[in-house]
């Protein structure tokens, strides 16, 4: 019997919390969903996670993302979520959301974020020193394991991830590969929890 999105996204907060206990580290949240069109549909994610965690919506080349937005912004509100837009302070602003997510290309030249919550997409000790001169709260910090949506890329794997974020200047997220069944391994000081795209789909 498969798996519901219910099911899926309680086992990886339960690994999220998990992480953010260890980590000593209080952040808005420990879990986070990262929208992408290859990924599980946006809002049947968003319906299944558990209250205070936090939708990422990235979806950059999609011409509806506006309007996909706005729907989540009202799961969001409805529910309990932090809703965070990729890349777009002004689009975070008109929809309401509660903060917008910098790739690590935006961290040398940011655009305005007065007002916003900021997190940052980051793969070194050189863009986790940028993101926080910037006046980022929180990094996501990847890839931790080897990752679909990266295939080849190197990861970090668990003893740099965590030497990574226990020398940073603002708390980590794991993102890349994480799910249930590893995320105890990034375990460590100043690790906040974690973030997924595939991992919150069901399995069969």
């Amino acid at each position: 019997m498969s798996e519901t999105f219910g099911e899926r996204a309680g086992k990886l907060a339960a690994a999220a919390m998990a992480l953010n206990s260890a980590g000593g580290v209080k952040t808005p949240f420990a879990l986070a969903f990262l929208t992408d069109p290859r990924g599980p549909g946006p809002i049947s994610v968003a319906e299944a996670l558990p209250e205070g965690a936090a939708i990422l919506l990235r979806h950059y080349d999609d011409p509806a993302r506006e309007a996909l937005a706005r729907r989540l912004a009202a799961v969001a509100a409805r529910r309990g979520l932090v809703l965070m837009v990729g890349a777009d302070a002004g689009l975070a602003r008109k929809v309401g959301a509660a903060g917008v997510h910098l790739r690590a290309g935006q961290l040398s030249a940011p655009p305005a974020l007065e007002g916003l919550f900021v997190t940052a997409a980051c793969h070194s000790a050189g863009e986790l020193a940028r993101a926080a001169a910037i006046g980022a709260s929180l990094a996501l910090l990847s890839p931790a394991f080897p990752t679909l949506s990266h295939p080849g890329a190197a990861a970090l794997g668990p003893e740099r991830f965590r030497a990574l974020a226990e020398t940073s200047p603002l708390p980590v997220i794991a993102l890349g590969g994480v799910d249930e069944t590893n995320a105890a391994e990034l375990a460590g000081m100043n690790v906040a929890g974690l973030a997924a795209i595939s991992a919150f789909a069901p399995k069969a």
